[in-house]
């Protein structure tokens, strides 16, 4: 080819096969290839090889970035988010149920610890996993926004909008049974605006990623491996959000839930029969936000996982800690610890865990 450029020839030049790695398209790109057709790549590669390809001609453009308008209130979304996290981990260790639920169930929580401590532990468990997912859904959307929105990273802004859009849908979720707290609707409030603030003064952002790969060598291939655990971890909460959520409005209860309470729904019924739109509410709340982060995890499993993103690995860190420790630990605390109930977090620690590993070398190589 390049002999046939030197000599003049201006028709189009088109490849196909040979290409197993970024570095052999951008050598016959340079040798003065039009087009490149991928064939026997994608069976070496995988099927991200193209955007492996697009991703290197980006890092060799070098194109210059700004700071992206509205990345703050992004940000911003993703903080308050982080804040009520921990309002409800601080409630979940302590009163369990609030003023208002009380005012809801006409009755005080001390008659419930009477009626049965398990129930009270029971809505600990779920209050609290839910506040070490919010905590890790915050972590996740404030490293988007400074790392990945500012910087004009168009898929970043897609995975804020997805989740977010889809955690404030759950919202309907919550009054599936009859009941809906104000100090939810008062914090739906408090985000819808700071989010369309981000929404909209984004709208314009196109930027992509680029990536200095240009091998198949040893720490791609383990770092491939570490994706794929993420891609699975990811799309395990938004199945388990799915289910959950689904359970939160239907029966509320697993068969594993009425043998730690050791009560039928029936019989909470007959005690208060507005105890179990209240355990409805968090079981759909619960289920939500797991759907919300799960989409988190997942756009950000498909869409950023390049060379030397360090900071996706340490958001991958950081962000599922709290969730982890928060959602394990309460089923100890309260001795709720049936292997089988506590089977997919067992699994999901697993994939975070694999992917971590795999993955370090990959996002720490420069």
């Amino acid at each position: 080819m390049k002999s046939l450029r030197k000599n003049g020839y201006q028709d189009t030049i088109i490849t196909s096969g040979g290409v197993q790695e970024p570095e052999h398209a951008l050598q016959l790109l340079d040798a003065g290839a039009d087009f490149i057709m991928l064939t026997d790549g994608y069976v070496f590669s995988g099927p991200g090889l193209t955007k492996r390809i697009n991703e290197a001609l980006v890092d060799r453009l070098d194109f210059p970035t700004g700071a992206q308008d509205g990345w703050l209130a992004y940000w911003l979304f993703g903080l308050f988010i982080l804040i009520g996290g921990f309002l409800a981990f601080l409630f979940s260790i302590t009163t369990i149920i609030l003023p208002y639920d009380e005012n809801f169930l006409e009755m005080k929580r001390q008659l419930i610890w009477a009626f049965n401590d398990r129930v009270m532990f029971f809505m600990a468990h779920d209050r609290m996993t839910l506040a070490g997912t919010m905590i890790s859904g915050g972590i996740v959307y404030m490293q988007l926004a400074k790392h990945g929105v500012k910087t004009g990273l168009k898929w970043a802004k897609q995975a804020i909008d997805i989740a977010a859009i889809i955690g404030f849908l759950g919202i309907f979720s919550f009054i599936g049974y009859g009941y809906f707290d104000w100090l939810h609707l008062i914090f739906w409030l408090v985000l819808l605006p700071v989010y369309i603030a981000g929404f909209w003064k984004t709208r314009g952002i196109k930027g992509t990623p680029s990536s200095t790969n240009r091998n198949n060598d040893i720490t791609f291939k383990r770092g491939i491996y570490g994706q794929l655990a993420f891609v699975l971890l990811g799309f395990s909460f938004v199945i388990g959000g799915i289910v959950i959520s689904i359970i939160g409005v239907t029966s509320i209860f697993v068969s594993t839930d009425l043998s730690y309470i050791c009560m039928t729904p029936e019989m909470l019924n007959d005690f208060n029969e507005k105890l179990l739109p209240v355990l409805a509410h968090d079981r759909a709340g619960f289920g939500s936000a797991l759907l919300s982060v799960g989409l988190l995890v997942l756009c950000l499993s498909l869409w950023g996982v390049q060379q030397g993103n360090r900071w996706v690995w340490w958001t991958y860190l950081v962000g599922g800690l709290p969730a982890f420790l928060a959602g394990i630990y309460i089923h100890f605390a309260i001795e709720y610890t049936t292997f089988i109930h506590l089977l997919p977090a067992y699994v999901a620690l697993a994939l975070y865990l694999i992917g971590l590993i795999l993955s370090y070398p990959y996002f720490h190589k420069r």
